[in-house]
């Protein structure tokens, strides 16, 4: 897998906020939905559209040591688990 390269972009704070919010929409990051809309003007296909998510990935794949753990419980109830 290649490391991705980090660029600054200016731009008016309402684009900035109506790309954030649509980028929430979509469940993605304002980076890749710039990626993605570069490459489709570019004329190449979005393969990292095709990786899943990180949280998609790692989903399920944790362990917990002690489920009766004071905090475990704490933070079930404060998350509605």
């Amino acid at each position: 897998m290649r490391m991705k390269t980090r660029i600054t972009l200016t731009v008016d704070p309402s684009v900035s906020h109506r790309a954030k919010a649509l980028s929430r929409g979509r469940g993605m990051s304002v980076s890749s939905l710039v990626e993605h809309l570069l490459l489709r003007e570019i004329g190449e296909t979005a393969k990292a559209a095709d990786t899943p998510r990180f949280s998609t990935r790692w989903a399920g794949r944790g362990k917990l040591q002690n489920k009766n753990d004071a905090r475990f419980a704490k933070l079930k109830a404060k998350h509605g688990l």
